[in-house]
């Protein structure tokens, strides 16, 4: 069971990943000489900006937020920025060793925006040298295809057409996933790679001015792409395709490493946000949740405060069934009227494990659990329209609320303890922090705020 996390955590998280990419990396300068556009100072040279209120404003919902802008929501929501910058600050203190997840985001996150960079001059070019006085402007695919093929060009590749031919009799042996199976399971099947000979993995496909491209670079390449994306390769020509795709990706690539594309001030942002929010993830992941006491002992005197509210609740056991059309439910709804009917079909669902009888409650289906309760055992409900067709539904019994024992109860009892004491401790932490840190709002500024 996933345990629930802080509410305060959660929200510092958000508001952490809604910063702006762009923000002051340098000092504020002395507190006289601070623009309007600056809200609060914290720790002396931490800013909290209008633009950043703003954003993050925009970017978290009610009821993380207040649900409008006054003079006292904004001082409210200008505590939360605060916070989230101490724990930055804090975090930022130390080293942090990333998780496996974190690394492989920020290695993506990296990779992705350097090749976005490095591929808007190539399809600047290109567009620019397929445009006509008087023309259309050309789309984005063939302006793509235009770039590919400029750039593998220069490289003078020279493919091993025998080679093409082989490979890809492998990608063509790849069965494509069946027209009527479903989502996840045609992602199984396009997410299958090739089974080439590992004999092949060092034979060349292609040779180019930068360097020869291998069996084994394309392999490492097509495990990269995202299924979806993968293109279906049936003969040498459109394995040709694919190799000028993952020469001119590997040129681009190149190119961004040697060009430094990872220090633009727009990368440089998006990375520090990142690594800001693994560290606090890290430290309040080390300050609050690895002390917090998950023993029986802890657990259970938490229980014993309310054994009640982990109690089963009351419950209809209802038979619904589900058809196509109107006609088939209200047919259907004058058999469940039948009792003697109504039992079959409940000893039938039973043997035959087809759930057509069912316990809801209050929580599980709201609406159906007042009307039920409303409507009494032995009522029928229906027909009711669904997404997926008609239903009829008898009122079978009425289920009344039971007692839970520490035992059953427990993944409950740990998933309310885990949120509500990291919540409190979660609070300490901040006003720990708030307490060591000098922090300077700048009143006129946040007036302001809430006049525009």
């Amino acid at each position: 069971m996933a345990l629930a996390v802080s509410r305060t955590l959660v929200l510092a998280l958000a508001l952490v990943a809604a910063a702006p990419t762009a923000r002051a990396a340098v000092p504020p300068p002395a507190s006289g000489a601070l623009p309007d556009s600056v809200l609060a100072v914290v720790g002396g040279r931490r800013l909290v900006t209008v633009s950043e209120f703003r954003h993050a404003w925009s970017e978290v919902s009610p009821p993380a937020r207040p649900d409008s802008l006054t003079p006292e929501s904004a001082r409210r929501f200008l505590q939360l920025l605060i916070g989230k910058e101490l724990l930055a600050e804090a975090a930022q203190r130390e080293r942090w060793v990333w998780t496996r997840a974190e690394s492989a985001r920020y290695f993506s996150t990296r990779d992705r925006r350097m090749l976005q960079a490095a591929l808007a001059r190539p399809l600047a070019e290109a567009r620019q040298a397929l445009a006509r006085p008087g023309e259309p402007e050309p789309g984005a695919e063939a302006v793509g295809i235009a770039a590919r093929d400029r750039a593998v060009e220069r490289l003078a590749a020279a493919y091993d057409t025998l080679a093409l031919a082989r490979i890809a009799r492998d990608f063509a042996a790849l069965p494509p996933p069946p027209r009527d199976s479903g989502v996840f399971a045609q992602l199984r099947a396009l997410s299958r790679s090739p089974e080439v000979d590992p004999r092949d993995s060092l034979v060349v496909l292609a040779h180019t001015t930068a360097g020869e491209y291998r069996v084994r670079d394309l392999m490492s390449w097509w495990s990269s792409l995202n299924p979806i994306a993968r293109p279906r390769v049936e003969s040498a020509e459109q394995m040709a395709d694919l190799v000028k795709n993952g020469i001119f990706e590997r040129q681009l690539r190149r190119m961004a490493e040697a060009e430094n594309l990872d220090r633009r001030p727009e990368i440089a942002a998006e990375l520090a946000k990142l690594r800001e929010l693994f560290a606090v993830t890290h430290y309040v992941d080390r300050e609050v949740y690895q002390k917090l006491p998950m023993d029986s002992v802890t657990l259970r005197r938490f229980y014993d405060r309310d054994p009640a509210q982990y109690a089963i609740p009351t419950r209809l056991r209802v038979l619904r069934l589900v058809l196509e059309t109107r006609a088939d439910a209200e047919r259907m709804a004058l058999r469940l009227r039948d009792a003697v009917e109504a039992e079959s079909l409940v000893a039938k669902s039973h043997r035959q494990r087809l759930g057509y009888a069912r316990e809801i409650s209050a929580e599980s289906d709201s609406l159906l659990f007042r009307r039920g309760m409303a409507a009494g055992t032995g009522a029928v409900l229906g027909p009711d329209s669904l997404a997926d067709g008609w239903s009829a539904t008898r009122v079978l019994e009425v289920l009344p609320p039971r007692p839970r024992s520490f035992e059953a109860a427990r993944a409950l009892v740990e998933n309310h303890w885990y949120g509500l004491e990291g919540e409190r401790r979660m609070v300490e932490l901040l006003a720990r922090l708030r307490r060591g840190a000098r922090v300077v709002i700048r009143e006129r500024a946040l007036a302001r705020l809430t006049e525009s």
